[in-house]
């Protein structure tokens, strides 16, 4: 690569300019627009450890995050109130982020370890008006939902639960539709709590701007560009997500590996990375020392050029184990032209 494409670190701080906008919204000034640049451009590529397969593009993530958008101002969710969700690794939580910051909403992602009691003090603490989860997690909010006078409005991804909506029927019974709403830069969009490890877990609240910042994970430490496929290995209901497996990369327009199932595997990861063009990762500690345990000799990462820690600090050994290798990029493709 010429010297020209790797500029210096002073080169970079020198050149870079922070739009600070008064306005912003990461629905409308981010995903729709790379929609708008090409309507098949890829956004999510999913797999589970069933074989199954699902694409997105950024079209399907502008067009779905749109109708639930409609379907949650319809059933009673307003500007500005806040809505839980409860969620593995589902495609669909990318679409239900997207359509909460887009109506000017404030999403509460959450671990699927939650129990009832502790969905129970996020509403009451948050005075969230709507969950989102899935049915394996719906018994813990119907067991205390009489608890939480502030709920309003209860959404299933999969099943059918009386009293809940159906997403897939949100999907097929409302439009695409909707306006932009002029969400200010510094107003509420996400409400992250913290682990708890002295007393209850207590919220913090970011708002619109923080996507901004994201301006520079994506390029600078993620080391993403619109051709990438970037694979975070982090549970959803972390914040670690929200940066790296949604604003960082989206923000590159990069496409999103997403591996959905019950656990964390060394020997399935590595066969996944070998298996698709992942051309970047992002991953705590614990998780590359657990895969310097296996014979790395016997997979194929050629086309893996860059890695990220995050959460604690990276030993020297798993550190030189999982170096970047250089090679040629697995052009397998995903999505059909």
């Amino acid at each position: 690569m010429a010297a020209e494409e790797n500029p210096t670190y002073q080169e970079i701080y020198d050149s870079f300019i922070w739009d600070r906008p008064t306005h912003f919204n990461f629905a409308n000034d981010v995903i729709d627009k790379w929609a708008s640049k090409d309507k098949k451009k890829p956004a999510i590529f999913w797999v589970d450890d069933k074989g199954n397969e699902k694409s997105r593009t950024f079209t399907d993530i502008s067009t779905h995050s749109k109708k639930i958008s409609n379907a949650l101002s319809t059933s009673g969710v307003e500007r500005g109130d806040v809505v839980i969700v409860i969620l593995g690794r589902e495609i669909e939580w990318w679409e239900i982020f997207t359509a909460v910051l887009r109506m000017g909403a404030v999403i509460s992602p959450g671990t699927t370890q939650l129990s009832a009691k502790d969905v129970e003090y996020r509403f009451n603490a948050a005075k969230a008006t709507c969950i989102v989860t899935n049915f394996a997690n719906a018994a813990k909010v119907d067991e205390i939902a009489e608890n939480c006078p502030t709920l309003k409005t209860k959404v299933l991804i999969d099943g059918s639960v009386d009293g809940w909506l159906n997403y897939s029927d949100l999907l097929t019974q409302f439009s695409d539709d909707f306006p932009d709403i002029k969400t200010a830069a510094d107003e509420e969009s996400m409400c992250y709590f913290t682990s708890g490890t002295t007393g209850y877990p207590k919220m913090t609240i970011h708002n619109h701007s923080y996507a901004i910042a994201h301006q520079v994970t994506g390029p600078y430490w993620l080391n993403l560009g619109e051709n990438d496929l970037h694979w975070n290995i982090s549970d959803t209901g972390w914040a670690k997500a929200a940066w790296s497996s949604y604003y960082g990369p989206w923000t590159c327009g990069a496409t999103l590996f997403i591996h959905h199932g019950p656990g964390f595997s060394a020997a399935e990861t590595l066969s996944l990375i070998e298996k698709f063009p992942i051309t970047t990762m992002c991953g705590a500690p614990t998780i590359y020392r657990m895969l310097v345990l296996e014979d790395l000799n016997k997979y194929d990462f050629t086309g893996l050029r860059h890695c990220v820690g995050a959460g604690e600090p990276l030993n020297p050994k798993s550190n030189r184990h999982m170096e970047n290798r250089n090679g040629a990029y697995n052009s397998r493709r995903l999505w059909p032209d």
